[in-house]
């Protein structure tokens, strides 16, 4: 029996996806690994009631280690990090103007949350004129990490909002290397890049993007991609082996040829019965 394709598996309280090539190799694209984050991702910085005047904004705190933290201001996400191995994020994050309500929620890469924590509600001000951060431009992405291999091609989705067209968007790699692009009109669209070598911790490489529109209104959004050899799982630094990958694909197979040969030996064995009462009422 041949097994091709994509093979989503169960394992350990996650999955992961594997692929085979021609060559019979393995290769696994995504792990997700680890139960749902228990406590909750707190911020500790700005604290609540400050002002502030510019975009973008650090926002730092404490957090399940091993999880990806979301950020949102106003129940929209506004960044992404995956929580560093002393329990601690960093990023930076674009407010709206006006009063902004800042959560942080971790999560594991199932997308299963933790535990909420206060908001912290700061504000920021109007801009006095002239070009800058403005909630007149946005960039927004469905997903918040993305998952690839060296040398595989990772596609990100993004989405200019507002702002006066053209835009021009740059994408910071995070691994030394950038692309900048021109955008023609507002809404969707997709970014491709590939990595030549795994990521930083646990495979992370923080994701900038950077926008500008006709107008001189600027717009920022961090996100994270996660990239590690075939044999490296990407949310607990778990190593799982081609030979681990190969025996859960195979070990389904066995339990259907086992319960295949179980089925026939007790279809004998009741014919068997059946055929020596025949002889036992026809010799009697």
């Amino acid at each position: 029996m041949l097994v091709a394709g994509l093979v989503l598996i169960g394992a350990g309280g996650g999955t992961f996806a594997a692929s085979t090539t021609g060559g019979g190799a393995f290769n696994v694209l995504a792990v997700v690994e680890g139960p749902r984050p228990t406590s909750p991702a707190i911020i500790t910085s700005p604290a609540s009631g400050q002002t502030f005047a510019t975009n973008p904004v650090a926002v730092t705190g404490t957090c399940p280690k091993k999880s990806l933290v979301k950020i949102f201001t106003n129940g929209v996400m506004v960044g992404s990090i995956l929580c560093d191995a002393s329990g601690h994020f960093t990023l930076q994050v674009q407010l709206v103007v006006g009063a902004n309500a800042l959560t942080a929620l971790p999560f594991n890469t199932n997308d299963e949350a933790g535990p909420s924590s206060p908001a912290v509600n700061v504000t920021l001000t109007a801009p006095a004129g002239g070009p800058g951060f403005s909630t007149e431009l946005l960039l927004q992405s469905v997903n918040y990490y993305r998952g690839s291999l060296p040398g595989q091609e990772v596609v990100w989705p993004i989405t200019i909002v507002g702002g006066t067209a053209p835009y021009a968007v740059n994408f910071d790699w995070g691994d030394g290397t950038s692309d900048l692009i021109t955008r023609t009109t507002a809404g969707p669209f997709t970014m491709s890049h590939t990595y030549k070598k795994s990521g930083g911790y646990l495979g992370s490489y923080p994701l900038i993007i950077r926008a500008t529109d006709a107008a001189g209104r600027t717009a920022y959004l961090q996100l994270t991609t996660i990239v590690n050899d075939p044999t490296g799982a990407a949310s607990t630094g778990k190593t799982i082996t081609k030979t681990q990958i190969q025996w859960l694909l195979i070990w389904p197979i066995w339990v259907v040829l086992l319960l295949m040969i179980l089925s026939f030996w007790l279809g004998e064995r009741r014919e068997k019965k059946i055929m020596q009462r025949k002889l036992e009422m026809a010799s009697s």
